[in-house]
């Protein structure tokens, strides 16, 4: 009896051959092996210890190797914390909702970042009080612009729905430095609970409202600013430092 191999459906792609799929699978395994590594390595010794020949050392590979999956330093660190990333902008874009009005939707963002960095200190203190190499967009292992990853392009899709329900047309540089500027309140409390919430000289209210007075003076303080400068005044924002519009998707 003669077996035949099946013929792929008209329009059905065709399988890569088996040496292909083992070599992928290969390659997807020590792409995460060195991303566990600089993981390790950030913990047991900062973002210094990290180096190609470090990771490479780390997993039993040449850095020719890693440099075949990773252009540079920067993109390997990037990619070692884009899960971290994802999750916290994950729990921002499922807090925010749809519900309400931006200030609203801008207060529970704010408090659930609050929450999920006294809930992970470890992983806060990784992702924003550790200095690490910048990488370029296109290396990065977050998807700009997409809400379910970059968390800044939440901020600034909401500031930029608060600016309209006030009546104001702001820049997209405008725009930005607002949602800057909330997002330093936030951290400067975030990260003075983290080092010091148990200190004896501070007399400090509960976290949720202490936020709740930060955000009123936040926002009433963003508002008054830019509602007082005249068109075309000095730093008013007006340039071409433009950030795509961040919509729900």
């Amino acid at each position: 009896m003669t077996v035949r191999t099946p013929k792929p459906q008209d329009g059905a792609a065709t399988p890569p051959p088996r040496h292909t799929q083992l070599r992928d699978r290969e390659l997807q395994r020590r792409r995460s092996a060195m991303l566990s590594a600089v993981r390790t390595l950030i913990r047991k010794g900062g973002v210094q210890a990290v180096t190609m020949r470090s990771v490479a050392d780390a997993i039993g590979a040449s850095t020719t190797m890693v440099y075949s999956l990773f252009p540079d330093k920067a993109a390997l660190i990037s990619h070692a914390l884009e899960r971290d990333f994802v999750q916290l902008s994950r729990r921002l874009l499922d807090a925010a909702g749809t519900s309400g009005t931006a200030a609203e939707r801008l207060r529970r963002v704010s408090h659930a970042y609050a929450s999920h960095a006294l809930e992970h200190p470890l992983q806060y203190r990784l992702l924003f009080m550790e200095q690490r190499p910048l990488t370029t967009i296109e290396n990065s292992g977050i998807e700009y612009g997409n809400l379910s990853e970059d968390a800044y392009a939440l901020l600034c899709g909401l500031v930029q729905a608060l600016a309209s329900e006030q009546g104001r047309d702001l820049s997209a540089q405008e725009i930005q430095t607002a949602a800057q500027i909330i997002w330093e309140g936030v951290h400067g409390t975030v990260a003075l609970r983290l080092s010091t919430d148990k200190d004896p000289w501070f007399q400090r209210l509960a976290l949720d409202a202490h936020l709740d007075i930060l955000l009123d003076v936040l926002l009433a303080g963003v508002a008054t600013r830019w509602a007082s400068l005249p068109a075309g005044a000095p730093n008013s924002g007006k340039n071409t430092n433009k950030r795509p519009p961040a919509k729900r998707k």
